[in-house]
């Protein structure tokens, strides 16, 4: 159960340094502090409860059927070590598979999360024969913590040098040119739509923009610059104040977008290209 937590504290640790590495598709932190602060209170007590539903699933599953495989069959314990978690792990991708998820991914990530308990299960096991005796509980907590500790660390140093060196990437933008960009965009949660006219004019209908106070809606006319991954607009009217809009999405899908209120945790609003000029 120790092992399984660990497993998944190195885990998750990882995944931080990526996370807290880089910003989301609009420029946002992808945490909070508060949201920090719960990771560090309850992330240990959730990883103990992780690792002993993972050792009730897997692991404990995994070295009975193994054992009573090399009792009455030919093979090393060693060897149906390797081969129970590979079963095991099939019979629940399966399952998710039937709820749609892929089948491949789901056997491998299963199947991979059964070797470290199991193999800390037989050099434990070993120890308790040469010994004559088994491990306390303290003795198996000074084997396995610092060992974690290890392994985490080393996962977040792995992680944050991959994310450094480019072999995890960033969030990239879509550049498209300034002709692909003339066309229809529209919000999908609202009325809010602009056309971008090849000519460099501009028609808004309820484009919203932030007015201090309360968030805008603007109706009228007036043109568009595209530079640096933005839209400018100067739309006629002092009631208009429109401003940028950054480009955002994917190449398949681009958006332009903008955010209100707070840089780290503001409102986005989404305009999606709805047609081709």
């Amino acid at each position: 159960m120790l092992v399984c937590a660990v497993q998944l504290g190195a885990a998750l640790a990882g995944w931080l340094v990526v996370q807290l590495g880089r910003t989301d598709e609009y420029g946002r932190p992808p945490y909070a502090p508060l949201g920090l602060l719960c990771v560090c209170v309850f992330g240990p007590p959730l990883l103990l409860f992780l690792g002993a539903v993972h050792t009730a699933l897997m692991t404990m599953p995994s070295d009975l059927v193994a054992q009573a495989l090399a009792r009455r069959a030919k093979g090393a314990l060693w060897q149906w070590r390797c081969a129970a978690p590979v079963v095991i792990g099939a019979a629940y991708a399966a399952a998710l598979a039937a709820a749609g998820a892929p089948f491949l991914s789901c056997w491998a990530a299963i199947t991979a999360s059964a070797a470290l308990p199991l193999l800390c299960v037989a050099r434990f096991r070993r120890g308790e024969e040469r010994r004559g005796r088994p491990y306390s509980l303290g003795e198996v907590l000074f084997r396995v913590l610092p060992a974690g500790l290890l392994l985490t660390v080393a996962v977040a140093v792995a992680c944050g040098g991959a994310l450094h060196t480019g072999v995890i990437g960033d969030y990239a933008p879509p550049r498209p040119s300034k002709e692909a960009m003339a066309g229809v965009w529209a919000s999908e949660d609202g009325p809010a739509e602009v056309v971008l006219r090849a000519d460099g004019g501009a028609v808004l209908t309820a484009m919203p923009y932030d007015g201090w106070e309360r968030e805008g809606r603007c109706d009228g006319t007036g043109t568009w610059s595209y530079a640096a991954g933005a839209v400018e607009f100067d739309v006629a009217g002092e009631d208009c104040q429109v401003g940028a809009w950054t480009v955002g999405g994917t190449a398949e899908r681009p958006e332009l977008y903008v955010l209100f209120g707070d840089p780290d945790a503001g409102d986005v609003r989404i305009l999606v290209q709805q047609a081709a000029p």
